[in-house]
């Protein structure tokens, strides 16, 4: 097998767990752990990236690429204090490909849940207008492409960077865990207002809850695992009521765009406002629930 048939037939990389143990989480300075952080977020986005560049057209491969980089930018953003080390423009370079993978992975769950859930309820209606050059070949394009390349270099010689550092013990910790809390209160007032938030707010609180997680994650070890594991099994339920409530709602928007030149598009639109109204009230019980479990930290 040639290195490109390899390259495109190299499974999808799910996230690795943080590779620090407790003792060492305690004694990290701050650009310590964020280097740690981004190389772990590498060890994902690398090799999914890869495949991609080579012509793997695996959705999983999308999927997990933009997990792997929101997590990354996650990290960043949770740690900024210590991001001094970073290239310039690095998230300039990331960010289009991070949209670029959002708009085909939210193609690949009209096309494999949404539509096939309309067309089950007798609303025969096509693809809502894809966007021009966001296709498979124009994606793997914007992964191969050398900014991007050079964006993911650049990281990785952050994050390989050693020597000894001038921050205190700990110092990254505390700053992880004061970003955490912050989140969760955000998170926690999303929920109480959720019935009245706006479309746009209540993604805002999926966007914040999926940013308390990652980073959450990296703390996760400097504290007791029995607190820990409620907390995230809540967390993962909270994110997947959310985003089944987000893909509604956001095919419901896609198809009220059309229903003026498409009366089909219209009754589609409103059957998934139906849909979305039902998942919101999901949403929102298991951000109640949420609130309800002990933060571990």
């Amino acid at each position: 097998m040639s290195e490109l048939e390899s390259g495109r037939r190299r499974g999808p990389v799910k996230a690795v767990p943080v590779p620090w143990s407790r003792r060492r989480l305690r004694a990290m300075d701050g650009a310590a752990l964020l280097r740690g952080a981004v190389g772990t977020c590498l060890e994902q986005v690398r090799p999914n990236a890869e495949a991609m560049a080579l012509g793997s057209d695996d959705p999983e491969h999308v999927h997990q690429l933009r997990i792997g980089l929101r997590r990354l930018r996650s990290a960043v953003r949770g740690l900024r204090p210590f991001a001094g080390g970073l290239a310039p423009g690095w998230d300039a370079a990331v960010r289009p490909v991070f949209e670029a993978l959002g708009e085909s992975r939210d193609r690949y769950v009209l096309a494999t849940t949404i539509l096939p859930r309309l067309s089950k309820a007798g609303v025969d209606v096509s693809d809502a207008g894809a966007s021009r050059g966001t296709g498979p070949a124009a994606l793997r394009r914007r992964v191969a492409g050398a900014q991007f390349q050079r964006a993911l270099q650049g990281l990785s010689l952050f994050a390989s960077a050693g020597g000894k550092e001038a921050g205190d013990e700990g110092e990254g910790l505390a700053c992880l865990v004061s970003r955490v809390r912050r989140l969760a209160r955000q998170v926690a007032r999303g929920a109480r207002r959720f019935d009245e938030l706006p479309f746009e707010g209540r993604h805002d609180v999926r966007k914040r809850l999926k940013r308390l997680r990652y980073l959450a994650e990296f703390a996760a070890p400097a504290f007791d695992p029995a607190r820990v594991r409620p907390w995230f099994e809540r967390v993962a339920r909270a994110q997947d009521a959310l985003g089944r409530y987000i893909d509604l709602a956001l095919a419901a928007r896609r198809f009220a765009a059309l229903a003026e030149a498409d009366p089909e598009a219209g009754r589609a639109a409103a059957w998934l406002r139906a849909k979305a109204r039902r998942r919101a009230r999901s949403a929102r019980k298991a951000l109640e629930r949420l609130g309800e479990v002990k933060a571990f930290w």
